[in-house]
């Protein structure tokens, strides 16, 4: 008898016995829940910490309009909170229900919902707080005369105006949910944290918060958003470095208050977002204003910022949290994009207004046109040699197959004005054999970095001055004196630690970092020539890691060809690059970081990309650079639109006459 061919049904019999025995252990009736089990978890889903308290009646007293609100609490609000407001108070008749489930004085239909200016309007924040503490109320309408509703009793009282409520012995019935409450210091710092999110945004109302007898915050009525938040928090900055901005679509409106780019913090903590004077946890605001700020906070820094929107209530919905700390838009696009505007246009203001200072005078430059070249005016340029073409990618082309040296001679000429394609009087286009090698293409594309290497390696032609190589020690050996410069509104004073460049303008002394400014002048002239492509004569192979990259790839080829990448998908994760932007350069490995390193919005994986190849394009620190690039580098800088770099750095600092003098203790 073959039994093998038995085992299996023999096995199979008696996984169904086990299923059957275990399915009539765990058997149980359906049953309706007593009323006070179903009121202590309904409490529960609202009323999880003392914080929860805080947070429901503070609601209700700046819903009935008072003008002053004392929160006070011990042992971290689990012995005790008594929240008083100066509102318009209930009746005897209010107190009586105002405890009972769904009991509210804020709509009576679900399309008052549409039309909703409360805070409140579920009528759960009193049953449930009844449901997990020891209640009481007290309440005038017209006082002294008040009611007070205790122990489920309405008994007389006296009370000059608004409404009292007591919490007492939170959760002492409900052992399950107390004993996951922290500590009180803990428990009391959440509860100053719900206060301030109510206090901020009602910035018209005095607000206090009261902790075991000792006044911690004490909060004016404020003229502004702006006051108001500088009151409520004890910023290290000045309060002159903090702005309030404003800004409106077709269905909502908004103020923000923003910290200047000198106000940064290391996290996103600092960022907070209100909803019709609710804070709520809404990440792609915050990534709003995180866009608007890109490239001003350097080294992963963020803002400090208060955005207080105002939606119409139809077009917003609280009702998908127990708590209302989310929100649904239907005009969600709208609203980010114009958050992230406003915030981006502000620090662009900002920026220049505070780095170039009084002292500026914008009617000593000229606006710099980076897609057709130098203003008109401007000084002539440097000589064509491959050196040159490093820092300003005027020379060959990263491909061999894009042009010759003669093509590059004429697009030259015809990007400065001159048709013709001769180069501007004065120059001696001299390249030598180093030069030439260090400009060739190689494996199908050219090496920023190779070709700004001849700066250091090579000597200049300029004019009848010859900058020579700099010395073995790497500094430069100018033998001669530095020849006659085009005429700039700044003086030229050199070159600091192979590093800045040091001019004056305006009796006063700027630092430029030779790095930054460039990065950000091949920057904008990127940003001005999209569309500008440079075929691969031998295309590139990138094999994303995963399916994600792939996806992302797929969702923004429109936008990575509008950029100048051109890519065909080969399958399996394999991708064909045939063409990148004119000014890229970089490797292969480059290229994945630059294509799938930024997973933001649109104009973000833009941003990225253009900032990666001016990063890489631009001249090194210690690179030795001759007066005429300097020169170059440093009036180009001044007509840029924002002094900053792409990453957020600042482009220079200056010291003023002032400063100057004081350092060596002038007067």
């Amino acid at each position: 008898m073959d039994t093998s061919s038995q085992s299996p049904e023999i096995s199979q019999v008696s996984f169904h016995t086990d299923t059957a025995v275990d399915s009539a252990a765990v058997y149980k009736p359906v049953k309706a829940l007593d009323a006070e089990t179903a009121r202590k978890i309904a409490a529960g889903e609202v009323i999880d910490r003392p914080a929860a308290v805080i947070r429901e009646l503070l609601d209700n007293a700046i819903d009935a309009g008072a003008s002053k609100v004392q929160v006070e609490i011990s042992g971290g609000g689990i012995d005790r909170i008594r929240v008083t407001d100066n509102g318009c108070g209930m009746s005897r008749e209010d107190l009586a229900i105002c405890t009972d489930t769904h009991t509210t004085s804020k709509i009576s239909t679900a399309e008052d919902l549409l039309s909703l200016h409360s805070l409140g309007f579920r009528g759960e924040a009193l049953s449930s707080i009844k449901a997990v503490s020891d209640l009481e109320i007290t309440s005038t309408r017209s006082g002294p005369a008040a009611w007070k509703l205790q122990l489920g009793k309405i008994l007389p009282a006296r009370l000059n105006a608004g409404t009292v409520v007591q919490v007492e012995n939170l959760f002492e019935n409900f052992p399950a949910r107390k004993q996951f409450l922290k500590r009180a210091a803990a428990e009391t710092a959440l509860c100053r944290t719900i206060f301030l999110d109510k206090a901020l945004p009602h910035y018209r109302t005095e607000m206090r918060f009261i902790t075991d007898g000792e006044l911690r915050f004490l909060l004016p009525p404020a003229q502004s958003l702006r006051e108001r938040c500088l009151a409520a928090f004890s910023f290290k900055e000045p309060e002159a470095l903090f702005f309030e901005i404003e800004g409106s679509g077709e269905h909502f409106s908004f103020r923000i208050v923003l910290g200047s780019p000198d106000v940064v913090r290391s996290d996103k903590r600092a960022i907070m977002v209100f909803v019709n004077g609710r804070r709520i946890t809404e990440f792609g605001l915050i990534q709003a204003i995180e866009y608007g700020s890109e490239g001003y906070f350097p080294n992963g820094g963020h803002p400090v910022a208060f955005l207080f929107l105002t939606v119409e209530p139809s077009r917003v919905d609280f009702n998908i949290h127990p708590a209302k700390k989310e929100a649904r838009f239907q005009d969600y696009g709208a609203i980010h994009h114009a958050v992230s505007s406003a915030v981006g246009s502000f620090y662009r203001q900002h920026t220049v207004a505070s780095l170039l200072k009084e002292k500026y005078d914008p009617s000593l430059t000229r606006p710099l046109d980076f897609q057709h070249g130098s203003p008109a005016g401007a000084y002539p340029q440097p000589p064509h040699s491959d050196t040159t073409a490093g820092l300003y990618g005027y020379g060959k082309s990263a491909n061999p197959a894009a042009g010759t040296a003669a093509d590059d001679y004429d697009r030259y000429g015809r990007e400065y004005g001159n048709d013709t394609g001769v180069l501007p009087d004065g120059y001696n286009h001299e390249v030598s054999g180093t030069q030439a090698e260090y400009g060739s293409a190689q494996s199908g594309y050219g090496s920023a970095f190779r070709q700004i290497a001849a700066t250091a390696a090579v000597p200049y032609s300029v004019g009848e001055h010859i900058i020579p190589p700099p010395a073995a020690s790497g500094t430069a050996a100018c033998l001669q004196p530095p020849p006659d410069l085009p005429p700039a509104d700044f003086k030229l004073l050199g070159q600091v630690a192979g590093t800045f460049i040091a001019v004056e303008k305006n009796e006063a002394l700027y630092l430029i970092d030779q790095h930054a400014a460039h990065e950000r002048i091949i920057f904008e002239q990127l940003r001005h020539n999209i569309g500008g492509v440079q075929e691969l004569l031998i295309p590139y192979r990138i094999i994303t890691s995963s399916e994600e990259d792939d996806a992302f790839i797929k969702k923004h080829q429109e936008l990575l060809c509008k950029a100048g990448f051109s890519l065909s998908d080969e399958g399996a994760g394999v991708w064909q690059v045939t063409a990148v932007p004119a000014r890229w350069t970089g490797t292969e490995r480059d290229l994945i970081r630059d294509i799938t390193g930024v997973r933001k919005n649109a104009d973000d994986i833009l941003y990225q990309i253009l900032a990666s190849a001016a990063c890489r394009a631009a001249c090194k620190d210690h690179a030795i650079l001759d007066p005429v690039t300097q020169q170059r580098i440093a009036a180009q800088a001044f007509e840029l639109p924002e002094p900053i770099c792409p990453h957020g750095r600042p482009i220079w600092i200056v010291l003023t006459r002032e400063e100057l003098f004081k350092r060596v203790k002038r007067t």
